[in-house]
């Protein structure tokens, strides 16, 4: 069995409890605080490396006060730096939290999200059979090197691609060359109905909000709003792949272009909702990786996120992952 490569952001993520986000001129009390690694790729690793999965995090680090937490983070982890930046500052995530559990980011971007072509090369991508990619890290201006690293170094492999949570700022080109090499795309159910509108310039049709699906002879659809359906359907028809839409506490639907499913989510009380989407992802594709069923790993995955939104951050202590994912 080869390596899982997660390529994207390493930061720090300074978790800000607010009882309400202010308007413009407000002044609002926060009563707690604090700095925690965090990052999509590091969040969707961190499960992988929890579950002792073979994994790569290829995550550039730089400079400063950030930088020198990430750098000191992942040594306590037993992780590698495989890329250094010393010519720029390390950026960070500032994470608001409002008392229901919603988190609302504030990102500065910095040597975290800036990719050198020659940086990929040092990788033995031989020994690497899946991939994880962030569509954060393509919308900023080195993105193109990203894609042209997995154009690449990529065929053959199981490709991941998550969105991320501004799907509608991705520049539309780059997606569309990261959907030319077929990923298994893994995102929210909003994520989905907004990418599949930016593909066919239909919005109205994705809308949610309407009818919940129920004609399925088998009903592996009941219950699921129609237009995360349709959405899901387009998107999986244009990759040529698995798509996955969370729903949250309502599970995960997948479409495979051959069957289509849910899997019911795990109930949790809700402390944070920071980093749900990357552990999900993170727990998936160890699944996966280890030759288990769609729906054996999204069983998984959803007992995962469920138990990293019931704490506060993206990331757990390593037994509380396993015990999570039932390992």
């Amino acid at each position: 069995m080869g390596k899982m490569l997660f390529v994207g952001v390493t930061c720090a993520d300074v978790v800000i409890n607010v009882d309400r986000l202010p308007r413009t001129a407000q002044d609002v009390i926060v009563y707690g605080q604090k700095t925690m690694l965090g990052g999509c790729a590091f969040n969707a690793f961190s499960v992988a490396h929890a579950l002792g999965e073979p994994a790569l995090l290829f995550s550039p680090v730089g400079t400063g006060a950030f930088g020198d937490f990430v750098r000191k983070g992942l040594a306590a982890e037993g992780v590698p730096v495989l890329v250094e930046n010393p010519q720029m500052e390390n950026g960070c995530c500032y994470c608001f939290v409002e008392p229901g559990g919603e988190r609302t980011f504030i990102a500065y971007h910095g040597a975290d999200y800036h990719y050198e072509s020659a940086w990929f090369d040092a990788l033995d991508m031989d020994e690497v059979d899946a991939v994880y990619s962030c569509g954060l890290e393509i919308e900023d201006p080195t993105g193109s090197l990203v894609v042209e690293f997995l154009e690449r170094a990529c065929a053959g492999k199981q490709l991941y691609f998550t969105p991320g949570p501004r799907p509608e700022s991705l520049p539309m080109d780059l997606v569309e060359r990261i959907y030319d090499l077929h990923p298994q795309l893994h995102m929210n159910a909003d994520e989905a109905c907004v990418a599949a509108a930016r593909l066919t310039g239909e919005a109205d049709a994705f809308a949610r909000g309407g009818a919940m699906d129920g004609d399925a002879a088998d009903g592996d659809a009941s219950g699921v709003d129609q237009a995360v359906v349709r959405a899901v359907a387009v998107l999986q028809k244009r990759v040529g792949n698995t798509v996955f839409a969370t729903m949250g506490p309502d599970g995960c639907y997948f479409d495979t272009g051959e069957r289509r499913g849910v899997v019911p989510g795990v109930a949790a009380t809700v402390v944070d909702t920071i980093g749900a989407g990357d552990s999900h992802i993170g727990a998936l594709m160890s699944a996966r990786h280890r030759g288990e069923s769609i729906e054996g790993a999204l069983m998984r995955a959803n007992r995962v996120a469920s138990a990293v939104v019931g704490a506060s951050g993206a990331h757990l202590p390593r037994e509380r992952v396993a015990e999570a994912a039932g390992y």
